[in-house]
């Protein structure tokens, strides 16, 4: 058994410290705020789960394995369907009364044809704004990308209450100021002795922690920038669309109440996400943003209940990535979305936090 500090209470700082406290070591998990999950979470307003722009969860990966080894009660998914997401200048992804357009588009998104607006579209929704022909764009044709029921606080809490059940300890509101061999050292003095550190930050904090170790950690990893709308109103203006997507723009809009049954809401939860572009400026973008949601949700702003928008916020990062033991001879393990691996997103997060916690030296 070997004391473990893991720095970040997101998804892959709650992943790893269940997998290494099953595995036997001491585990404290510190975090800088006291909301567990960081942006993999959401928050509850009016009956409706908010959360930071739509990502949905893959049914088979290593998120869902982790949630389904730790939880027997069964999670409540709906995915997104074909024939209700709408791609601009195309219509629906998968047409009805169309028989020869609907041929024509299962082939390309079949062929993952790059130069297919179809393709493009259901890349962008898979990849949560990053064109991605990998397994994600394949589950959202098979439905096997889904809308949480429960919102993802509902995962997170699973995931907290397992780990309190075997007494692990989550401190919030720690502010770490440098990590040292086998030590966590914080802006208010405190010190958490350890022999490892599991950094679970995000990449921009945990290449502030590594700088003494590595001036150029973290050098090639990009953040992905973009803005956001999660908003509950009392209209649907999507009607019974399940989302709209322009991969010209980057964009996309979902009503999760359309998407998810389970959510029972009398008006829409839109879910709205716009990309940056190269040489593009904040207020630049959010102009496009606000046409995009305008052209594509008419007169949404009228019939608000409560919204929450984010104009500025990286929702990924691509990039040649680290190994989650780059730094195993400095007693420092990597977990995160910006960590080298087979996943992407939230799956990456989970499959991270995994190989730190079941390979703790």
């Amino acid at each position: 058994m070997v004391r473990v500090t893991v720095v970040g209470a997101g998804i892959a700082g709650l992943t790893t410290a269940l997998y290494a406290v099953t595995a036997g070591h001491h585990v404290v998990v510190l975090d800088r705020t006291d909301r567990l999950g960081g942006r993999g979470t959401s928050q509850t307003v009016e009956g409706a789960p908010f959360g930071y722009g739509l990502h949905l969860l893959h049914r088979r990966g290593p998120l869902m394995k982790v949630i389904k080894k730790i939880s027997r009660l069964p999670l409540v998914l709906a995915p997104p369907r074909l024939d209700r997401l709408h791609a601009v200048n195309i219509g629906p992804l998968r047409p009805r009364n169309n028989v020869r357009l609907a041929a024509q588009l299962r082939k390309d998104l079949r062929r993952a044809d790059g130069s297919s607006e179809a393709a493009q579209a259901v890349a962008l929704l898979a990849g949560s704004g990053v064109l991605r022909y990998d397994g994600r764009y394949v589950a959202l044709q098979k439905q096997r990308l889904a809308v949480v029921g429960e919102g993802w606080a509902g995962l997170v809490g699973r995931m907290a209450a397992a780990l309190d059940e075997v007494g692990v300890l989550i401190e919030p509101n720690c502010q770490v100021k440098a990590v040292e061999q086998g030590r966590v050292v914080l802006e208010d003095g405190r010190r958490f002795e350890s022999d490892v550190v599991v950094l679970a930050t995000g990449a921009s904090q945990a290449a502030r922690l590594l700088k003494p170790l590595d001036s150029e950690a973290l050098h090639d990893v990009r953040p992905v920038r973009a803005s956001t709308l999660d908003a509950l109103l009392t209209s649907r203006p999507l009607s019974e669309k399940h989302g709209v997507i322009d991969p010209r723009q980057g964009a996309y809009i979902a009503d999760l109440a359309n998407i998810q049954p389970r959510l029972k809401l009398d008006g829409a939860l839109l879910s709205a996400v716009m990309v940056e572009r190269a040489d593009e400026s904040v207020d630049e973008r959010n102009v496009r943003f606000d046409e995009f949601l305008e052209r594509t949700a008419n007169g949404w702003q009228l019939h608000v209940v409560h919204q929450r928008k984010q104009t500025n916020i990286t929702v990924q990062t691509t990039g040649t990535k680290p190994r989650y033991d780059q730094y195993v001879d400095h007693g420092i393990l990597l977990a995160g979305e910006w960590v080298d691996c087979d996943h992407e997103l939230a799956d990456a997060a989970a499959a991270t936090g995994k190989m730190c916690g079941q390979n703790i030296p």
